[in-house]
């Protein structure tokens, strides 16, 4: 029988199998070239998801003061550590961080050492890959809820400024000049100050018809009307709202007096001569001033032989609640001490805008003095938010493809103070102890206790309705204060500690790469 001719096989039914018409050379030649390209579309796709990686994280540089050089060594890095094989030469070669368009693209290259094809004279196989990582679609509205207590002053209130003006640069990248982003700021201490300009809103209690307005008088005056008779300015504080409206975002209504915000106005507390032996902070005018009754005239009770007094009858004592309840006193009176705006000491919140230069000159004038009010903080960031009065600058809460975000960070806990006086406490955004909106148990402990449970329900309120909320806790110790931020965030990786200024500065750039949404493009 005589050979099969060169190129075929004759396979068992008899027919005949075409291997290569080229001949024995040619088949070794296209085994070597199926090998050794397989190798580089192995080399090909493993260098394409490290620069996949390399650009992603680079992205997060973007928005940063040293987003070149940064994106440039973290790409680097990135590449690197993910395309290492001794058949393999891989490099990044280029890495173009785009501030303006909110984008980072990056290529390489590389090259494969080959195995068959050497005897063909092949030595190195190339390859090239491409990424862009660009912002996410989508829009987002972003609260962010600032401490500015007294114990942030010095250091931490300079650290929180720059990690606040990070996280603008990076949500921003990319989205100035557009609609996509919008932040606002709730700076709070003991208090929020919504802003003076609106004591004449709808959604404020002008009339006096809220039921807790008058709870301090004995006149029904309003708040603003007292402020008028001083000729003193509202400071722009509000009171929390009566339960259930303190922590939740029920719209406020004339229909719903209780759902109207009610002026802080700290009561002048009584003089010495009136305060029954208890103690008070804020005496800032006379009890019998203003145009209150004249108190009787004093007589002599003791006489020299020459007939001088040697003393003098002192007006009886008003009792302490009825001192500290007078509304006469406040008329053409001139206030001393910490006066009616006693405790509003941060500055206005900043609603929802896209102006970013706006937004950085307000934080850089962040001040840090006063106690700590979290509830109130965390109600008014869900306010800016929100769709509804009184800031309606949020998208409804099923606009499509919005998140909506609330950023809390403190370095403190809900603080109170129980006074063993007649009101039972200081004045707070509750009001007096004393008047039961925080419960009937008069210690600090408890009326901080109260003020806890009520954050914490607020938070649960506030992320039912849709929002995203990320908690930082800053040099804050492990205990009650951290665990409250943590079951407040939307999730355990949504709760970030920082313990110095440089842990919340990535804390706050951490979070900005979050909500900006980066992803691979191409």
């Amino acid at each position: 029988m005589p050979a099969p001719r060169p190129g075929f096989a004759r396979a068992q039914d008899g027919t005949v199998a075409v291997i290569f018409a080229l001949g024995f050379s040619a088949v070794l030649l296209m085994a070597a070239v199926a090998i050794d390209l397989a190798r580089t579309q192995t080399a090909y796709l493993r260098s394409q998801n490290a620069l996949d990686a390399a650009t992603l994280a680079a992205a997060h540089s973007i928005g940063l003061p040293d987003e070149e050089t940064a994106a440039t060594q973290t790409a680097t890095a990135f590449y690197q550590a993910n395309t290492v094989n001794r058949h393999t030469y891989s490099a990044l070669t280029t890495l173009t961080v785009d501030s303006d368009a909110g984008q980072v693209t990056g290529e390489a290259q590389g090259n494969v050492t080959t195995t068959l094809l050497k005897a063909f004279g092949v030595t190195q196989v190339p390859y090239f890959n491409s990424a862009i990582v660009k912002k996410g679609k989508g829009s987002v509205e972003v609260a962010l809820v600032l401490d500015n207590s007294g114990s942030m002053a010095g250091t931490p209130i300079s650290d929180l400024r720059q990690a606040a003006q990070n996280l603008l640069n990076v949500v921003f990248a990319g989205a100035e000049g557009t609609d996509k982003v919008k932040i606002g700021v709730v700076p709070f201490a003991a208090a929020v100050n919504v802003g003076a300009q609106y004591a004449g809103a709808s959604w404020m209690d002008t009339g006096g018809l809220s039921p807790v307005h008058y709870e301090n008088f004995a006149e029904h005056r309003t708040r603003f009307d007292l402020f008028s008779a001083m000729g003193v300015a509202w400071g722009g504080c509000v009171e929390a709202r009566p339960s259930p409206h303190d922590v939740t975002d029920s719209v406020p209504t004339t229909s719903d007096p209780a759902s109207l915000f009610v002026p802080m106005f700290a009561p002048d507390e009584p003089d010495s001569a009136n305060s029954e032996g208890s103690s008070y902070q804020n005496n800032y005018v006379y009890d019998t001033g203003g145009s209150c009754p004249a108190p009787p005239p004093a007589t002599c009770l003791r006489t020299s032989r020459r007939g001088n007094c040697l003393e003098w009858s002192s007006p009886p004592p008003i009792p302490a609640a009825e001192a500290q309840a007078r509304t006469c006193k406040y008329d053409d009176a001139t206030p001393s001490g910490q006066g009616p705006n006693y405790l509003c000491d941060s500055k206005p919140v900043m609603p929802l805008t896209e102006d970013k230069d706006a937004l950085a000159t307000m934080i850089g004038g962040m001040q840090a003095k006063g106690g700590t009010n979290i509830l109130e903080g965390l109600m008014w960031g869900w306010r800016l938010v929100s769709p509804e009065p009184p800031f309606t600058e949020g998208r409804p809460y099923d606009a499509e493809e919005n998140t909506k975000y609330i950023v809390l960070m403190t370095d403190g806990e809900n603080w109170h103070q129980a006074m063993s006086n007649q009101n039972k406490s200081t004045y707070h955004s509750f009001g007096y102890a004393v008047k039961g909106r925080l419960g009937t148990t008069y210690s600090t402990s408890a009326l901080i206790n109260q003020m806890n449970t009520k954050t914490l329900a607020a938070c649960s309120n506030a992320k039912a309705a849709g929002i995203k909320v990320y908690t930082i806790a800053f040099r804050l110790a492990a205990g009650p204060s951290r665990d409250l931020l943590a079951a407040c965030a939307s999730s355990l990786t949504n709760a970030y500690v920082a313990s110095d200024g440089t842990a919340l500065i990535a804390a706050f750039e951490s979070i900005g790469r979050e909500i900006a949404k980066l992803r691979v493009a191409g």
